[in-house]
């Protein structure tokens, strides 16, 4: 066995360092190999750049592309934050000037001439153009040819930002509990709606990026001596990500309690952790001036926002019914109960899509005993405030996505329960995180933008042989299998390296607990969540219950892959046995019967 220290271990550990940075880099590259077809939210992202590029805020020209708008002094607005669309902008500009539009015209026509149709926008029908049929044309049109555009724009705001965001979740995981930082990255990148979203052009993974490294700034802070300077930077970070997603300002406010009360200051009293505060809270201010400051140009007073008078029914005109966002606090109320379950339990609930996220938080809670009380309570915190808003939110899933959506900024922060978890719990952490890769795979490659419709439509795509596009499709060579599976092998990369980078792993301690997860899952996924359904909120009965669970085979194919997974990683640990039990011993061993 090699002395930690010694030339061996430096070796191997700059090795497992490369491994998982790499794994990680190939992860981003899959997601930047997918071209996904769009939806309300994206084509309302892309609508407001499209504006900003004209040199103004109204997306008036626009605004059949998308309903997710507003109508406000008598023009259309789209409804999202500012934040994203401002990033965005400034390289929409350059691609414009480049000849991009004519380009991303030339993939989209390589696309339908192999037979690739995902870019033809179906999603609505005649009534979302005004009842024009012409219109209706003009515009699917328009949308299918600026999809490559979109993309494009995505690799900036979604695919970079959660590549950084895996790396900073690695790196913080490594200081933590060296060896898992990998595993608790790609964890979160390939086993939660992170695998989705990072192809999406939404601000949901730039937003919980900011944040997250606004947290993670005061951690670094904490272990070292006070800095007010580190604080006020974390608060602008927190500010700005409220300007890209305004439900941010629930991390915010935790954070910034998490700033405030650090324990060993050198000076005694309260007087130290409120100065402490007003920092942060300067910080906040300076990141949400963007914010303000689009609202007094765009609408004439910086508390009027971009939510005001959502458009409820286009009808006629595009804005014939205000009001989506009408009830309670722009569409929050007291939270519901039976929504509270839906998120959890429900064919799209969290748990059931990505049961990974419940040994996160067990990770998490594990954390307050080695040391990380203070951190492990804001996680929580985080956790509960986003939950509990969500639960109020007349529209709990944020629309037809394959999952709550609106979940997504607390998956970081899980993600430090992961290592925990991979060290304490190996095996359960293994099977479940094979089941939400396989459940968002799936997902990703198919249909992630569901609509009203239920999961089924995965399955049906997939045995038609009729996928998401990828650069592939843009290249003329259609939307089936030939273009999804280099997908599937950049995916595979990824693990090995992945697993290169965390070594063996002791999972004979929990294989037991892990085989009845799998079991638990199984039966959540094919009879529970059927059992309670999801309430459809739109596009149909407001009293109808949507059961369509996950497709059985999806399910099965999850089953399938974890039970190999971990009969791999059982036959690996049995040869690093017989081979004198080798490096590995130098990681701390799992602490399965703490569970």
């Amino acid at each position: 066995m090699s002395v930690a220290g010694s030339p061996t271990s430096d070796a191997r550990a700059q090795s497992r360092r490369r491994s998982g940075i790499a794994a990680i880099c190939v992860l981003a590259f899959g997601w930047a190999f997918v071209m996904q077809s769009l939806g309300w939210a994206q084509t309302s992202y892309f609508a407001f750049v499209k504006a900003l590029g004209d040199g103004n805020a109204q997306i008036d020209k626009y605004h059949w592309e998308t309903r997710d708008k507003s109508w406000i002094n008598g023009q259309f607005f789209s409804v999202k934050a500012p934040g994203l669309p401002l990033l965005a902008t400034p390289a929409y500009l350059v691609l414009k000037a480049v000849g991009g539009e004519g380009l991303s015209r030339a993939a989209a026509d390589n696309a339908r001439e192999s037979g690739a149709r995902l870019w033809t926008y179906k999603a609505l029908n005649i009534s979302a153009y005004g009842y024009n049929p012409q219109r209706a044309r003009e515009v699917t049109r328009q949308l299918e040819i600026q999809a490559p555009l979109v993309w494009a724009l995505g690799l900036l705001t979604s695919v970079l930002p959660a590549l950084g965001l895996l790396l900073l979740i690695r790196k913080i995981s490594e200081r933590m509990l060296p060896g898992y930082g990998t595993a608790a990255a790609l964890t979160l990148g390939m086993a939660t709606m992170v695998m989705v979203f990072a192809s999406q052009f939404f601000g949901h993974i730039l937003a919980s990026l900011v944040a997250f490294a606004a947290f993670a700034l005061l951690m670094r802070e904490r272990r070292g001596p006070p800095r007010l300077a580190i604080i006020g930077l974390a608060g602008l970070l927190a500010g700005l990500a409220v300007t890209i997603e305004y439900p941010l300002a629930l991390a915010g406010i935790v954070i910034g309690l998490y700033a405030m009360l650090r324990g060993d200051l050198p000076k005694p009293g309260f007087a130290p952790k409120l100065w402490r505060g007003m920092v942060y809270a300067v910080g906040v201010i300076v990141g949400v001036l963007p914010l303000f400051a689009f609202n007094q140009w765009a609408f004439g007073s910086p508390a009027t926002n971009s939510y005001s008078n959502a458009v409820d029914v286009q009808g006629f005109t595009g804005h014939d019914t205000l009001g989506l966002n009408s009830g309670g606090f722009f569409g929050i109320g007291v939270p519901d109960p039976q929504a509270a379950l839906e998120l959890l339990l429900a064919p799209r609930g969290i748990i059931t899509i990505t049961p990974v996220v419940l040994v996160g938080l067990y990770g998490v809670w594990m954390m307050r005993k080695n040391g990380s009380r203070a951190e492990a309570n804001t996680i929580i915190a985080i956790v509960a405030l986003f939950f509990i808003y969500d639960s109020g939110y007349w529209l709990p899933f944020g629309g037809g996505t394959p999952g709550p959506r609106f979940l997504i900024p607390t998956l970081p922060f899980i993600a430090l329960g992961f290592a925990e978890a991979w060290r304490r719990i190996p095996a359960t952490t293994l099977v479940l995180s094979a089941c939400g890769f396989v459940v968002m795979t799936t997902a990703l490659v198919t249909y992630p933008l569901v609509g009203a419709g239920n999961l089924y439509q995965w399955q049906e795509r997939a045995l038609d042989n009729t996928f998401q596009h990828t650069i592939l499709s843009a290249l003329g060579l259609g939307d089936g299998w030939l273009t999804i599976i280099p997908l599937l092998a950049i995916f595979a990369a990824a693990i090995w390296l992945g697993a290169r980078a965390t070594g063996v792993l002791a999972v004979a301690a929990d294989t037991r607990l892990a085989l009845w997860a799998l079991g638990l899952w199984a039966l959540l996924a094919l009879v529970l969540s059927r059992l309670l359904g999801e309430r459809i909120f739109f596009g149909g009965d407001p009293d109808a219950i949507n059961r369509g669970g996950l497709p059985i085979a999806v399910v099965a194919l999850a089953l399938l892959l974890a039970g190999a997974a971990l009969v791999l990683a059982r036959r690996a640990e049995r040869l690093s046995a017989d081979r004198g039990q080798g490096e590995d011993q130098e990681r701390p061993a799992p602490l399965a019967v703490d569970a």
